[in-house]
């Protein structure tokens, strides 16, 4: 069946960890397999290296057409040599930070790395480094690194005004990456489980880097994407975040137990296309039907993405309105910066 679910299905079976290597093998050696379309949604969803690495785990690289394989190998390659520089700056962070006695982990990609979860370090794709930070020495961080060849990068006017997870991103010469220092996980959302208290209280230490808990490592994988990446908005997948839940529960075996309903959302969309999960994680129910109706119905799902993109915006734009109305501070800046807002607003009604 040529439609994306197809595509999707076989992304899901190169990453997991439980499906079948002689029935993979078999697909992929069909002389209709389609690896354009792998690598499309493969590069979309940031994880060619992750499918690279899993077809090599599985003695599988043979089947890739020559010229594929010599780019998925330079790409991972690159990668690689990418990976090992951010592990030696998160090396380097993480000393500093010991040195003057700040409580902290390192979230995300960067936790993923340094506690050795991937098979290859090749297999994840990073942007930024994050690290979650005692809000009583926030601003103490913030200054050390400063004061150590890192420098504020410039915001947008909202970071005066509307509190922001994180403080202004730092960015150094030194070294490859930017770094981001959090207060907390989620600007509104709320999840008691993962608040900064907790994680830190809990964290734990792999290769000499603070790390949160392998249970708040997962729910945070889980609710970054649904919630700060508005998956949960969407009803979507996107395999870089569940290819980190694959491998989370292949290494820790975690038991979330008790579930909100975002979070069993999240875990019904991977069922479509893991198996890698407990049973109980997998249901089925009208957003898994829709998901699938749209991946089989490209032109509704593009239709429907772009409804939803406005209404967000409209929605954002609409909540700050009493605020334009009662401050004047805010209206004063919202007018000296009114040049790049409205180039903004047009991007985006123009990619929707």
């Amino acid at each position: 069946m040529g439609n994306l679910a197809t595509t999707y299905q076989n992304i899901a079976d190169i990453l997991s960890y439980t499906s079948s290597k002689d029935t993979l093998e078999k697909t992929l050696s069909g002389k209709a397999f389609n690896w354009d379309n792998i690598v499309i949604e493969g590069s979309k969803h940031l994880v060619l290296p992750a499918i690279y690495c899993r077809l090599k785990s599985k003695q599988l690289t043979h089947l890739l057409p020559e010229e594929l394989d010599t780019y998925l190998k330079e790409i991972t390659a690159l990668n690689e040599h990418r990976n090992l520089q951010i592990l030696h700056q998160v090396n380097t962070l993480s000393a500093l930070l010991k040195t003057h006695e700040i409580d902290h982990v390192f979230l995300k990609g960067a936790a993923l790395i340094s506690g050795d979860y991937y098979d290859d370090i090749a297999e994840r794709m990073l942007g930024d480094i994050d690290i979650l930070i005692s809000n009583d020495q926030l601003d103490l961080a913030f200054q050390l690194l400063k004061d150590n060849s890192y420098y504020p990068i410039e915001q947008t006017l909202g970071n005066d005004f509307f509190e922001h997870k994180h403080l202004p991103r730092l960015k150094t010469d030194s070294y490859i990456c930017a770094v981001e220092l959090h207060r907390k996980l989620f600007v509104s959302y709320k999840e008691d489980t993962l608040s900064n208290t907790n994680i830190l209280a809990s964290k734990q230490t792999i290769n000499h880097i603070a790390l949160p808990s392998p249970k708040h490592l997962m729910l945070h994988n889980i609710l970054n994407y649904q919630v700060n990446d508005k998956g949960s908005l969407y009803n979507s997948i996107n395999f870089r975040s569940a290819y980190d839940s694959v491998v989370l529960n292949n290494k820790d075996h975690v038991i979330l137990g008790t579930t909100t309903k975002v979070i069993r959302k999240y875990f019904s969309i991977l069922g479509l296309f893991f198996e890698d999960f407990p049973k109980t994680y997998k249901t089925a129910n009208f957003t898994t039907w829709f998901y699938s109706y749209k991946l089989k119905h490209l032109s509704f799902y593009r239709i429907w993405n772009k409804i939803l993109k406005l209404t967000d915006f409209l929605w954002t734009i609409m909540g700050r309105i009493p605020y334009f109305i009662k401050n004047k501070d805010y209206r004063t800046a919202l007018l000296k910066d009114r040049s790049r807002i409205i180039k903004y607003i047009r991007s985006v009604l123009k990619n929707t």
